[in-house]
């Protein structure tokens, strides 16, 4: 597994490296300056900087649910926290299953695991801006639609999907009102026993190459899209931050948020 690929599988185990894969690059990709696929367009920086006049929101008894947003920095494994999430609560909660162009495995299922479709039918679509984000995984193409999200929440779902940051904005509509989650690693410096020549118990171990890579990535998405974020959630690990996750969706129905004027102007 890529190390910074962030699925281990899909709902049901069967979503291995395809759609994360295609949108982060490896360590060394990023020092070679190289990408293998094609990333959503970077928004100008003048889109992300914009003045919106906000409104309080409260969702209403039989109105379609929020879509919930979520993006990570390094090592946040949005897809573990995902699965566990919808299969507790499967009736309440889904997924957007993402489209490709490879070739159906003898297990899988069509529109379980993916809508597989031809390369044809995929770069139509492409052309046609159905896809929230998409990209190019050895060969084979792989993206997200804006039909598969409207899908789960068609059915009176809440529907989880998780993004590459530069993605959040092509979501943010009145048909969406999208709910933006960024999930970041907990990081700290540990502790061991100091020699018995020093003073004091204890020394702090300083953080290591890959811990300073996610705190750097969390660092530059607070920084560069904090504006679109709802709520932080610091992932100790699997079992809280699902809990933490659960709370937060449960919010939605029943507190009042901040959302564009827009969202809700007739």
């Amino acid at each position: 597994m890529p190390e910074d690929c962030d699925c281990e599988g899909y709902f049901n185990g069967q979503y291995i490296a395809g759609l994360r894969r295609s949108f982060r690059l490896s360590r060394k990709e990023k020092q070679n300056g190289q990408s293998e696929a094609k990333q959503v367009e970077q928004p100008h920086p003048s889109e992300l900087l914009t003045y919106e006049e906000v409104v309080k929101y409260q969702q209403q008894p039989g109105e379609r649910k929020r879509l919930v947003v979520l993006i990570g920095s390094l090592g946040s494994r949005l897809n573990e926290l995902k699965q566990k999430v919808v299969a507790e609560n499967p009736q309440e909660y889904g997924v957007a299953v993402p489209h490709t162009t490879r070739s159906k495995k003898s297990h899988e299922k069509e529109g379980v695991e993916y809508n597989f479709v031809s390369k044809q039918s995929f770069e139509t679509d492409v052309q046609h801006n159905k896809f929230v984000e998409h990209g190019e995984y050895k060969e084979n193409l792989y993206g997200t639609s804006l039909e598969a999200i409207q899908s789960v929440m068609s059915r009176n779902k809440i529907c989880l999907v998780d993004v590459v940051p530069e993605a959040v904005t092509h979501l943010r509509t009145a048909e969406f009102k999208p709910y933006v989650v960024f999930v970041k690693p907990l990081i700290s410096e540990k502790k061991k026993n100091a020699p018995a020549s020093l003073l004091t118990d204890e020394i702090f171990v300083p953080l290591d190459e890959e811990q300073q890579e996610m705190l750097s990535s969390a660092a530059f998405i607070e920084e560069q899209y904090g504006h679109l974020i709802d709520t932080v959630l610091v992932k100790e690990d699997l079992q809280s931050a699902c809990s933490q996750l659960k709370t937060i969706l449960e919010k939605l129905s029943t507190d009042s948020f901040w959302v564009p004027v827009s969202w809700v102007r007739l």
